[in-house]
């Protein structure tokens, strides 16, 4: 009677603190050399993303540079891993000037909480951006676990945990917005697999991994295929 009574207890305590999802996120000890994941838009092939990841073991960061399908690169993202999830640290947006030259642009971050090993309470991240004196932006995203599914990527069928996210971003003292909400399936020893997406105005976007690359495998393409603006 009292091994039932502990058995309930722990059943209790697991199911009060909610379960773990840290291995379904992105390989850290496989990423030290970057390593770069292909998320392909078939319908659009045009919203098609590359993004290098690369880990730093020492200090426990992760930094992604986002490219687009023409090899511009778009953003920068910085998370720290930590005992609970991993937090942004850093997040840096490239846009292009009139004269055609990519510039960063600065996103100063507020809420940090990027991705959390418990699944029990939602969690967002957010940040400030300005643009000139006369444009602020203000864009977040909040997060919660769905459950797990089913998904075929690179050609086998694996178990996935899915996310669901509402990104927001709004121009301060206007009525500017743009809103989207994405579905994000994350499985072990990969992380990211595939992103859904509904739009407010009802288009639906799906980007699906479809390759991951070496570093020198990237190389070889950005450079065979860099689209000069």
């Amino acid at each position: 009677m009292r091994y039932v009574k502990l058995i309930s207890i722990f059943i209790i305590i697991l199911t009060f603190a909610g379960c773990s999802v840290k291995e379904y996120y992105f390989p850290m000890s496989e990423l030290t050399k970057g390593t770069v994941y292909k998320y392909e838009c078939k319908s659009e092939p045009s919203k098609t993303q590359y993004w290098k990841l690369t880990s730093d073991l020492k200090n426990q960061i992760l930094t992604t540079e986002a490219y687009e399908s023409n090899f511009r690169q778009y953003e920068l993202f910085k998370e720290k891993i930590t005992d609970k999830g991993t937090e942004v640290i850093e997040f840096k947006s490239y846009l292009k000037n009139q004269k055609g030259l990519s510039l960063p642009v600065y996103n100063i971050p507020k809420d940090v909480d990027v991705f959390k090993w418990n699944t029990k309470e939602p969690y967002r991240y957010s940040a400030e951006t300005e643009y000139d004196k006369n444009t602020k932006m203000i864009f977040s995203k909040e997060r919660k676990y769905v459950g797990k599914s089913k998904i075929n990527i690179l050609g086998k069928e694996y178990e996935a945990i899915k996310l669901k996210g509402n990104y927001k971003t709004v121009v301060v003292n206007s009525t500017e917005k743009f809103e989207y909400t994405q579905y994000s399936y994350y499985i072990k020893g990969i992380g990211l697999a595939k992103m859904e997406k509904e739009y407010s105005d009802g288009k639906k976007e799906t980007l699906e991994l479809t390759e991951i690359m070496t570093i020198e495998q990237w190389n070889k393409k950005a450079v065979a295929n860099t689209v000069y603006n």
